[in-house]
């Protein structure tokens, strides 16, 4: 069975009475997305919606799910680097270690509404004032768009934290093997399933149900992408230059693995590899699917439809890191 449908029942933090929306234009990008009292919400075309305040974090495009970006992830939720991260500046980060946490949108934390509450920020809370967390998250991203990230970042970290999840394999590594499974279908724009919040909720919700037996053909794709020899030898040599740079830089490097939140056990035989891969080099590793395997995975996920790390895998993690952090003498 689907991991959807056995998570299915998880609650939702937000809840709401679901009425349908309706569509207006006008220029309204002053209105504070962060305003209990707003009830509007921007695509980025210029198009608002007005609906009511129910906003849930989705792997799916759905109108719940832009409504959350609007509400917790607005751009001006980012810094000029375009992280959702404070603005750093070298008077704040001057006399301190700086720690550097590099990953996709497992580190920019999405379907976490307090950024704070990220492993990152627990980790920085955990450290104290003689440090710096920079979050290096960036939603969609590969292991090449993160090497080049840490590469363009003005800042060089004295401890460097990389995030890894199975379908980071993608780009360079991957994209030129197979053809990858089309994305949800998403209703025609001027579908009412994609002007009323609460059509929009039943659409995915009976459209989830109608798929939750089907194969998983994402999976199927990566694991024909890690199955390939000369895919995975490409991608651990890319893996590899990240502890080959760390070392020759002399920063200590530390590996957090993240398996699938919906099925953890099931995307272990990708992770292990890539555990063994840099635990032969001697790297710290956090193996994520040690600290989840007996948790259910309704607690692991940010919501019932969001695959992404909840508070709590977040608050384990952390911990994870300053464990190893305080065994390698990395904490003052």
């Amino acid at each position: 069975m689907a991991c959807f449908a056995c998570c299915r029942r998880g609650t939702n933090r937000t809840v709401g009475l679901l009425v349908p929306g309706w569509q207006i234009r006008f220029n309204a990008y002053e209105l504070d997305a962060d305003s209990p009292e707003r009830l509007f919400y921007g695509d980025g075309s210029g198009t608002l919606f007005q609906g009511f305040f129910f906003a849930e974090p989705d792997a799916i495009n759905t109108l719940a799910r832009r409504n959350w970006y609007a509400r917790y992830l607005p751009q001006r939720a980012k810094n000029s680097l375009g992280y959702r991260d404070q603005e750093w500046s070298d008077e704040l980060v001057a006399d301190k270690t700086k720690v550097m946490v590099v990953g996709d949108s497992f580190v920019e934390g999405l379907g976490i509404e307090n950024p704070d509450d990220r492993f990152s920020g627990l980790l920085a809370q955990q450290l104290g004032s003689n440090y710096v967390v920079f979050n290096l998250g960036d939603s969609g991203s590969n292991t090449g768009n993160q090497i080049e990230a840490l590469l363009q970042y003005p800042y060089s970290p004295d401890i460097l934290i990389w995030s890894y999840f199975v379908n980071d394999i993608e780009g360079k590594a991957g994209l030129k093997w197979l053809e990858k499974p089309p994305l949800d279908q998403l209703p025609p724009p001027w579908s009412p399933f994609e002007n009323s919040h609460a059509l929009n909720f039943l659409y995915w919700r009976i459209y989830r149900l109608s798929r939750a037996n089907e194969p998983d053909a994402y999976w199927a794709w990566l694991l024909s992408i890690y199955n390939d020899p000369e895919a995975w030898w490409l991608y651990r040599q890319q893996l590899l230059s990240i502890y080959e740079g760390a070392k020759s830089e002399q920063v200590p490097l530390i590996v957090v693995v993240f398996p699938g939140m919906q099925d953890a056990a099931k995307t272990t035989v990708v992770t292990d590899r890539v555990v063994d891969l840099f635990e032969s080099q001697g790297v710290a590793t956090v193996e994520v699917f040690e600290l989840v395997e007996h948790i259910p995975c309704e607690q692991l996920m940010a919501s019932p439809v969001d695959p992404h790390p909840s508070e709590l895998v977040n608050r384990l993690v952390a911990d994870a890191l300053y464990e190893i952090m305080m065994k390698k003498g990395l904490v003052q």
